[in-house]
């Protein structure tokens, strides 16, 4: 059996939870009906892979996952990193963005607004590489400048400009007994490819309040401000009127646009940089008590387990969201079993009434 099964396993959970239905299969494919409530029209399927050994079974989940995450507009990150596991080997990631506005149309394209853009995408990696190490230490910095310090800039091609960036494979954190899981160079593209796809999808081209609830929980499991910031400066800085974006991890191929930058859509990038920056708060040495709210285990087999806690932090009542190993997780079960509060300490990022810990340095029943 193939390492992606457990990826096709829960994409199909959540179909099924869903409410669709499955419609048909053939020797290699399962193909499942939407729920009416969804209200669409025509004919339309979702494909999963019977047998992930097949050649090709690996873009079906991809495609399956991207009209997903369309359909339903909230994160699919872990997907997409579980996907990356097995299908990068010991391949470069290459991220690549295509500039179309009158001024590349010769292959060619002005010194300053590349500059802009590969010192978005430079500090951009970097943060992204403190995001997913959930550290902002000396240490995690080294790690982030080494990485993107043998980062290699690819030849361009004619007929527009295109930057294309390569990323070594790395190790950046080795998985330990504790349930920590490792984080590679891979992880850190995926990730950051969710984060400039969100910012296309959702900022530059959406029309939702920046304080929607599906927005601002996307927004805590995908960035920091610094981060956007990094994107915001890639995208503007290079004042080009369309920027396509793709990522190439061995056979994963995942793609995303600005579409036309016009000034209003400018304008609302700029805006969101704005109020992330205003509305999110790092916290240091937090310490909350209080009840579960919600268990979720996405992944059995791995480490990466939810939760959410009620707790009363600095007057006020805040929902508290921490990723727990294993043997955390079983803790957190009995305690909610029992009905009993939970502690947790580390670090995170507060957003109004909602606190992500991104450093969990102790959990206690």
């Amino acid at each position: 059996m193939s390492n992606l099964d457990p990826t096709i396993a829960q994409l199909e959970t959540f179909l099924r939870e869903s409410g669709w239905v499955s419609a048909r299969e053939t020797s290699s494919l399962r193909f499942f009906i939407p729920p009416d409530n969804l209200g669409i029209r025509g004919k339309y399927r979702i494909a999963l892979p019977t047998d992930s050994s097949r050649s090709g079974s690996d873009t079906l989940v991809l495609q399956a996952i991207d009209s997903l995450r369309e359909l339903y507009g909230f994160h699919f990150e872990d997907l997409y990193e579980s996907l990356v596991k097995v299908s990068h080997g010991s391949v470069p990631a290459v991220l690549t963005a295509r500039f179309i506005d009158s001024c590349t149309r010769d292959g060619s394209m002005p010194l300053v607004a590349i500059t802009a853009f590969l010192e978005g995408i430079e500090r951009g990696l970097q943060n992204e590489v403190k995001f997913k190490l959930a550290a902002d230490t000396a240490s995690a910095r080294l790690t982030a400048q080494a990485l993107t310090k043998d980062c290699k800039f690819l030849q361009t091609s004619i007929g527009s400009f295109v930057a294309r960036v390569e990323v070594p494979p790395k190790v950046l954190r080795e998985a330990d007994l504790f349930g920590t899981d490792a984080v590679e160079s891979a992880h850190v593209c995926s990730s950051f490819f969710s984060a400039i796809q969100f910012v296309n999808d959702e900022v530059i081209q959406g029309e939702r309040a920046f304080d929607s609830e599906l927005l601002l929980n996307q927004a805590v499991a995908l960035f920091t401000p610094e981060l956007l910031e990094c994107i915001s400066h890639a995208i503007l800085k290079a004042e080009v009127e369309t920027v396509d974006f793709s990522m190439t991890i061995g056979r994963q191929v995942r793609t995303s646009t600005t579409g036309v930058i016009t000034n209003q859509r400018a304008d609302r990038l700029n805006a969101y940089v704005d109020f992330i920056r205003e509305h999110f708060y790092g916290e240091k040495d937090l310490e909350v008590v209080g009840s579960i709210v919600e268990l979720r285990s996405r992944d059995p087999q791995g480490s990466k387990n939810y939760i959410r806690v009620l707790a009363d932090y600095r007057g006020d009542r805040s929902l508290v969201s921490a990723t727990l190993n294993n043997e955390q997780y079983q803790r957190a079960v009995d305690a909610h079993k029992h009905k009993r509060s939970v502690r947790l300490r580390g670090n995170g990022i507060r957003l109004k009434t909602h606190i992500r810990v991104t450093e969990l340095l102790d959990f206690s029943a």
